[in-house]
């Protein structure tokens, strides 16, 4: 309870800055200090913690309040009790929600291990008996440095677990090329993997897919008496929405008395003209939105789940 109370002065702290502007969109993310284990060292938690805040500040969908809990033992401790629980305590919640704290960030680092590996250099070549025959011409030690971490996102007003997930990454190789390997030492390949061990693409994906953003088409702006072809939408740079941006389009359905909703097309953010205003083409279910919206209807959009493209980026 100590932790979340320091971690409130710091939001308490932001919100009143903000107090008497706009109303803010985005989600507001917490950051708790980090729980580890034995294998990784204060300043090792310092620097994976502050590439991991990075990444989230990166994404442009939340405001990320960042509490340094890293050199108190009781916030450490706390930190490590709440690990093992899925929800926070009643007075957390009304705490956090009271402050417009939308989520609680807490991460453990798992484990940091070096190992050593050894890479065969083989040659295959056709024998006098015609078959083919493999030799290894040379074996050269080399190291490898592999990381694990767990995020864990809490949603402030339910005590709920939004997601979790747990990240692997490895470093270090042998270039037979240069006959040199990737790291000569243990320290090294420790560096070198805690430079290595924060992609923004996966945390992009994490947050994205977490918060996403929210609203309605308000008006169609250039279409046919049978299909739009493009639409303002309640969604803006406050939102975090940028250009070429896919949002999934729903209808709303009443089923016994209470609305549900079913997917019916998907546009496309081609122009953002302000906090809370972008322009869309549509790209499927054009007939569906001119339907709806010349009816006095209601389309409720949402950002779609994303994914890292193989080369790079987020899709």
């Amino acid at each position: 309870m100590k932790l979340i109370k320091c971690l409130v002065l710091a939001v308490a702290t932001f919100f009143v800055s903000t107090a008497n502007a706009q109303e803010l969109k985005k989600a507001v993310l917490g950051v708790e200090g980090f729980s580890y284990s034995s294998s990784f060292s204060s300043a090792d938690v310092e620097m994976v913690r502050n590439q991991i805040i990075n990444a989230l500040q990166n994404t442009g969908r939340i405001i990320v309040v960042d509490h340094n809990t890293s050199t108190s033992n009781m916030l450490k401790n706390e930190a490590e009790r709440r690990k093992q629980e899925s929800a926070m305590d009643a007075n957390t919640v009304a705490d956090m929600t009271s402050l417009n704290a939308n989520s609680i960030l807490t991460c453990n680092l798992d484990q940091i291990a070096i190992t050593r590996e050894i890479y065969e250099d083989t040659e295959t070549k056709k024998g006098s008996d015609g078959k083919y025959h493999t030799t290894v011409k040379g074996r050269y030690p080399y190291l490898v440095a592999a990381i694990t971490y767990t995020i864990k996102i809490t949603d402030c007003e339910k005590g709920l677990v939004q997601a979790q997930k747990t990240f692997s990454y490895q470093s270090g190789r042998y270039s037979i090329s240069e006959h040199k390997a990737q790291y000569e030492t243990q320290e090294e390949a420790h560096k070198g993997i805690l430079r290595q061990c924060v992609n923004q693409d996966d945390i992009s994906v994490l947050i994205l897919n977490t918060f996403k953003s929210q609203g309605k088409i308000l008006q169609i702006d250039e279409g046919d008496a049978k299909k739009a072809k493009t639409v303002f939408v309640s969604l803006g740079s406050e939102d975090g929405i940028a250009k070429k941006q896919i949002l999934e389009v729903y209808k709303e359905i009443d089923v016994a008395g209470e609305l549900s909703k079913k997917l019916i097309g998907e546009i496309e953010v081609v122009e953002i003209l302000g906090p809370s205003r972008c322009l869309a083409k549509v790209k499927k279910g054009g007939d569906v939105i001119q339907q709806v919206m010349g009816a006095g209807g209601n389309l409720p959009v949402q950002t779609r789940e994303v994914r890292s493209r193989f080369f790079g980026g987020v899709k």
